[in-house]
């Protein structure tokens, strides 16, 4: 069954190419010297490591993507105008848990953390994004995936990625808001009522100010949202009602400011990050200003499962059995989607934080 971001998805043909292309340009900081040639030997790599990942089965499959992922990275990180000399990167950066309770307790309730120092943090700092420097279960992790909710992992979730979509793309002279509609937010926000028709029902100032004040505690996890502020501060706020998947949710409009020479949709888009056409907004994981950024969810998830299938291949075994373990068949299909969105996201993250066509 595809969905609407199956068809938006570019072909990994295409995703390889245009990664390809890259390599004979002057791509950020990787102009020359050392950092083009680590940057091209690292896509190089890459590209063998995804190829061969792609025809092999989940008992090694992890081991490949991760290392692909690794190599990914080590293009990021030259390219990169916020890297210095550590884009020379060492050592994982990163760190998981007891990988034996993986079996008993469930996969989702691994542990893992970034470090201070080695790859992981590097590319977060090349990413403008959160380091992850706080433990966290793989199973938050993992529900903030890109595709992660069609065949979810069990004990997976508690994480919300967001979607913003702009609800113009032109540039209105003078104008210094961008509108955009946010969804899928949690139904609980809203607290007031609705008649039959779909209507809202008028609420006392209360309630408004409850929902208000609910509304900014929600969006206050989500650092790239700064700014936001209502259409009409005065009005209740103007929820939609509708589902992502199955489930019901809220959408929102919210007004953004933006230097009034830049359309809308563009000014938006710099506050996310693009995966199959949508524009994700991803929350911070620990005490930074930074949001999370899904290269680096996937670096998390895929580094823990090559671990656990290189080092604890008992226990691999047992959870991608699909007659033995629930875990299976989210594993099997969280690996098939990293084969195509892993290449896409590093692709967008050179092209944006090298300043690659833009």
């Amino acid at each position: 069954m595809s969905t609407w971001a199956d068809l938006e998805a570019a072909p990994i043909k295409q995703i390889w190419q245009e990664l390809r292309s890259l390599r004979s340009q002057k791509v950020g900081r990787a102009i020359g010297g050392d950092r083009r040639a680590t940057f091209n030997a690292a896509l190089e790599q890459a590209e063998q490591l995804f190829t061969a990942a792609s025809s092999i089965g989940t008992a090694t499959q992890p081991i490949l993507l991760f290392y692909g992922l690794s190599q990914l990275g080590r293009a990021v990180a030259p390219a990169s105008t916020k890297v210095g000399k550590e884009y020379r990167l060492t050592g994982h950066g990163i760190k998981d848990g007891e990988l034996q309770g993986a079996a008993s307790l469930g996969l989702a309730q691994l542990v893992v953390q970034g470090l201070p120092k080695g790859s992981f943090p590097v590319v977060a700092k090349a990413l403008d994004a959160s380091p992850m420097s706080e433990p966290l279960p793989l199973g938050k992790i993992w529900g903030l995936l890109p595709g992660a909710d069609r065949f979810m992992l069990p004990g997976s979730g508690g994480l919300q990625r967001l979607v913003l979509t702009p609800e113009s793309s032109f540039i209105v002279p003078g104008v210094e808001t961008a509108r955009g509609q946010l969804s899928p937010l949690p139904i609980e926000l809203q607290l007031s009522v609705a008649d039959p028709a779909g209507a809202p029902v008028p609420v006392d100032d209360k309630v408004i100010a409850k929902e208000k004040k609910a509304l900014r505690e929600f969006l206050a996890s989500y650092p790239s949202l700064m700014g936001w502020s209502l259409p009409d501060p005065v009005q209740p706020i103007p929820y939609g009602r509708g589902f992502y998947g199955t489930q019901p949710y809220l959408n929102v409009s919210l007004l953004f400011p933006k230097p009034s020479d830049v359309d809308e949709g563009s000014s938006l888009a710099r506050r996310g990050v693009e995966y199959h056409g949508d524009n994700h907004i991803y929350p911070r994981l620990d005490d930074t200003i930074l949001p999370a950024h899904p290269l680096l969810l996937w670096w998390s998830v895929l580094f823990t499962l090559s671990r656990l299938a290189r080092y604890e291949p008992n226990v691999w075994l047992k959870l991608t059995s699909v007659s033995e373990d629930a875990s299976a068949v989210p594993i099997e299909y969280i690996l098939g989607e990293a084969t195509r969105a892993v290449p896409e996201l590093a692709l967008q993250a050179i092209i944006r934080n090298a300043a690659v066509g833009l």
